[in-house]
């Protein structure tokens, strides 16, 4: 059955993507929505979808199901515990930003100045929709877009000239699960199982991947990077560099991550880095200071493939030359070292050119295994 009410839209990609949202204004069209399932029980199933509350705002509901493992790849490599002791904090960036509009309607749409609450990056991005309304651009009357992403409920702005509000008081909307659950398994052990398990494990000692992130400004176009990125840094695995056109470049604006025009981080940019040699304890990790290209990429990754569920490392890369092309990611495998260095804090320090006629910044991120102590009776941890 054809999901017809995504059918107006200006591209195919954009189509695909909000695929997954079940459209309850335009869902008769194939006499799904809401004529077999209304809203409250899309919303009961768990399902992202689409509506317009109180005539003028348009709303997606969403939900995002996040391993633990994901965020913290510690939490992966504790295994079978009775108790875990812990706090788990996490900051979820949310916010609300108003874009100008010139030209709507027609195939010249122009975007304007953007005024944003978001804190140091924008985690969504305002398409660029040139064309007619009847084909899924910007209606002829526009002149502001006002948008946000928030968690449980929309609080109340003052966007554009308009001073739009997004609030639930006028929008009416707020989301079907307003708090966040955790799941956890369940395992029963045979008792003398369990208790030989916990016996043997009073002391468990858990390795994990930890990462440092620093942040670099305007290197200039073809100058010279040379730092010390960290100092004292024990068992370094891998440093991972992301370059992104700076902000200080005329006619780019602020930076990538904040701009909510590009899709960045989810993409970075084509800037090219020459002469990149990395060194820990002043021991250069590569034979020779590299013409970074998508070959050394792979063999970069290669070297950190992960082989078997214990091994740290890269377990798989999705993405081709073309897209590494215009969104480069710079990875060093830096774990091959004797256990004696690994057991000792060293300073990391990265060289590189910027080959590209632009500035450029760079979040460099430095990946080092750490250790755990857990008591699997008691969940208490040291370190």
């Amino acid at each position: 059955m054809q999901a017809t009410p995504n059918k107006l839209v200006t591209n195919s990609s954009l189509q695909q993507r909000i695929a997954r949202y079940a459209d309850t204004i335009n869902g008769t069209t194939n006499n799904i929505y809401p004529t077999i399932l209304t809203t409250a029980q899309l919303a009961a199933e768990g399902h992202p979808y689409y509506t317009v509350l109180n005539t003028n705002y348009m709303v997606w509901y969403d939900y995002a199901t996040i391993k633990l493992s994901t965020l913290l790849e510690s939490l992966g490599n504790i295994g079978l515990i009775k108790k875990l002791d812990c706090t788990l904090r996490i900051w979820i960036n949310t916010g609300s930003l108003n874009v100008t509009v010139s030209t709507p309607n027609t195939t010249t749409l122009g975007y304007g100045a953007v005024s944003s609450t978001f804190s140091n990056t924008c985690p969504l991005s305002v398409n660029y929709l040139p064309d007619t309304s009847a084909n899924g651009g910007i209606p002829a009357t526009t002149v502001n877009i006002s948008c946000g992403l928030y968690i449980a409920k929309p609080p109340n702005t003052s966007l554009g000239s308009y001073n739009v509000n997004l609030g639930s008081s006028n929008s009416g909307a707020s989301h079907p699960l307003q708090s966040c659950r955790i799941y956890y398994s369940q395992i029963v052990l045979n008792p003398q199982k369990a208790l030989k398990y916990i016996t043997e494990n009073r002391a468990k000692k858990v390795i994990y991947r930890s990462v440092l992130i620093n942040q670099y400004n305007n290197t200039s176009k073809g100058g010279n990077f040379n730092q010390l990125i960290n100092s004292g840094v024990c068992h370094p695995t891998g440093v991972l560099i992301c370059p992104f056109i700076s902000s200080v470049e005329t006619g780019f604006g602020d930076y990538q991550w904040k701009n909510p025009y590009d899709s960045c981080p989810a993409t970075t940019s084509p800037i090219s880095l020459t002469n990149l040699q990395v060194s820990i304890g002043g021991v250069n990790q590569l034979q020779s200071t590299l013409f970074y290209n998508y070959e050394n990429y792979i063999e970069q990754l290669n070297l950190a493939e992960a082989l078997t569920s214990t091994d740290f490392g890269v377990s798989t890369s999705l993405y081709g030359q073309l897209w590494w092309e215009m969104s480069r990611f710079y990875y060093v495998n830096v774990e091959r070292s004797s256990r004696a260095d690994k057991l000792q804090a060293r300073n990391i320090n990265i060289s590189f050119t910027n080959n590209s006629s632009v500035a450029m910044d760079a979040i460099v991120c430095i990946f080092y295994a750490d250790e755990l102590t857990i008591d699997v009776e008691t969940g208490l941890i040291t370190k």
